[in-house]
């Protein structure tokens, strides 16, 4: 009793501390929270949401176990893998738990899987680690076929380690439904609450980030500890001449505290993701040694094209932010119905 009492008088004492920080450093944090919201606008939700909706609608439909009946897969963890690989960091995660939440499959079989579903997506590796960092984006692609490998490689494991094992999840969830109008309604609903909690995140973590920044200045003027916090700062190696392949995969393999951050977010407690980070350093190993493979195969030079920038968006229109709004309307008010009807 003493030591939970402990530890709520210092979360007090630190989030009134944070609170405080934030009120001195109002300048940098307000600046920090637009420049997050116009990355959320311009560039996070465009680049995630269409592919959350589609990843959600395949996922649900289960329209892979029509399509492999006598597969000795586990299509739903399979299909997991692909969009968690394809689909950008979060996707794994938000397909494992609606598995989760209809009965498709097990926690335990999430705990394992999101070892293996997560992956920065083939957009961000191209457009931010390649062309902003190496100056061309065939070296991002690279750098991320490292990470789907050592994700590859974790999936065999767990499909070695579950052979011949029954699934005990419930039979009556796992029937495929198809696609419907309904279907495709649900998964845009739910994919506007998935970006709504990551965006509220990103939000969160560049206020927090802008005091760390102002606290140590030395984060601010580092090239590696940014993309540590916050992975799309990975664009700040760009005029780094110790950049290489291997060091690009590490990063986006470990994907930033934000994206952690993210990925929590969305599970909710539903299961634990102790798993997920007792395995994250053999990842980070087999990424390695995959992106030096590479690196020796495509004879890379660590040649770095100097004073690339990315611009979020070329244009300040409002159309993107009006979006925004309305999907927090969308996700508020399903919310507010689902709220209803667990009442009734």
């Amino acid at each position: 009793m003493k030591s939970k009492r402990f530890t709520d008088i210092f979360l007090l004492v630190m989030a009134l501390a944070l609170g405080a920080m934030f009120i001195a450093c109002q300048k940098e944090v307000s600046a920090a929270v637009v420049e997050s919201i116009k990355s959320c606008c311009y560039g996070i939700i465009p680049s995630l949401f269409a592919m959350t909706v589609i990843s959600g609608a395949i996922a649900k439909s289960g329209v892979l176990s029509s399509i492999l009946p006598h597969s000795r897969l586990n299509v739903d963890i399979l299909t997991a893998f692909i969009f968690g690989n394809i689909g950008g960091y979060p996707v794994g995660a938000k397909l494992l738990c609606d598995m989760l939440d209809s009965g498709r499959i097990t926690k335990a079989e999430a705990e394992q899987a999101l070892c293996f579903c997560y992956g920065c997506g083939p957009a961000f590796a191209a457009g931010i680690a390649g062309a902003a960092v190496m100056g061309d984006m065939r070296y991002g692609l690279l750098a991320m076929a490292a990470n789907v490998l050592a994700n590859l490689t974790l999936y065999g494991v767990f499909l070695m380690k579950h052979k011949g094992k029954d699934r005990s999840v419930d039979a009556k969830n796992t029937e495929p439904c198809g696609f419907s109008t309904a279907l495709m309604t649900s998964s845009v609903t739910s994919a506007a609450g998935t970006m709504l909690s990551i965006s509220s995140m990103i939000v969160f973590f560049s206020a927090l980030r802008a005091v760390l920044e102002s606290l140590i200045p030395a984060i601010k003027s580092s090239r590696i500890l940014p993309a540590l916090l916050e992975i799309s700062n990975i664009s700040r190696l760009a005029d780094c001449k110790g950049a290489s392949l291997v060091m690009i995969a590490l990063l986006i393999g470990f994907g930033g505290i934000c994206v952690h951050m993210q990925v929590l977010a969305i599970i909710g407690g539903k299961f634990s993701v102790k798993f997920f980070y007792l395995t994250r350093p053999i990842q980070l190993i087999l990424s390695g040694i995959y992106a030096a493979i590479f690196q020796k195969l495509f004879h890379f030079s660590a040649a770095v094209e100097a004073s690339k920038k990315i611009r979020l968006s070329r244009s300040e229109s409002l159309i993107p932010i009006i979006c925004v709004a309305a999907m927090v309307i969308i996700s508020l008010c399903d919310e507010k119905i689902n709220r209803r009807a667990s009442l009734k």
